[in-house]
């Protein structure tokens, strides 16, 4: 098989690792909302498919690199995969975290509704979706909207905090719920900041150009 077949038959391997992830992340807002225990543990159990994709695609992107030799935009295409579906495994462990969340929250009645929760679960997914895509397409343009919707995530995830810490002040008995709730927003936040590291590397591969940290280098500290 030549490198070219083997690359795409891993590509796609890592869109359906993207599409499990996705709909993992989508099923972790919904278990949530609706406190639906049978959902979040579905997500728990799916997990175990996103991690043996995961090792079978950086079985494969080994493979290639020892057996082909690639160079130039082959070898970075090769280890950007490598490190995408990092990110994306880690981005389905941070949807089963709050699956795990979505089971305690369950046990009670609902703090609030979670509105700000369910935006950044939306940007999330978009933001998987469109990360991979640009990684693909090598859409530099796209991935630059990725990385820039990463601080929308912040920003909703801060808000979250804010909101959380009233809840608080109002009734401390309230403290468990708002822990959990604090920890699914920055579940969610990591997510995004997955989400971008795949950007990164689209820009990456398509121009060679590492800008992961570029704020610290722009500050002079490297």
């Amino acid at each position: 098989m030549k490198l070219f077949e083997e690359l795409e038959e891993t590509k796609q391997l890592v869109l359906k690792m993207a599409g499990l992830i996705k709909n993992a992340v989508e099923k972790a807002i919904e278990s949530l909302n609706k406190q639906d225990i049978e959902l979040a543990e579905s997500i728990i159990k799916g997990d175990d498919e996103i991690d043996q994709l995961e090792v079978e695609i950086e079985r494969r992107c080994i493979r290639m690199i020892a057996l082909y030799q690639p160079e130039a935009i082959d070898l970075r295409l090769i280890m950007g995969i490598y490190k995408v579906v990092s990110d994306l495994e880690r981005i389905g462990d941070e949807a089963e975290n709050i699956a795990e969340r979505a089971i305690l929250l369950a046990q009670e009645p609902p703090l609030k509704p979670y509105v700000n929760l369910t935006l950044m679960a939306g940007h999330v997914k978009d933001m998987i979706e469109d990360a991979v895509m640009s990684f693909f397409q090598r859409d530099t343009e796209l991935a630059k909207k990725v990385i820039a919707r990463d601080d929308t995530v912040d920003e909703l995830y801060h808000q979250l905090e804010r909101e959380l810490i009233t809840y608080v002040m109002e009734d401390p008995r309230n403290i468990k719920k708002v822990i959990n709730l604090s920890f699914v927003g920055r579940h969610f936040e990591r997510m995004a900041d997955h989400a971008e590291n795949i950007a990164e590397m689209a820009v990456y591969w398509s121009e060679g150009e590492v800008i992961k940290h570029q704020h610290i280098k722009e500050k002079g500290m490297v």
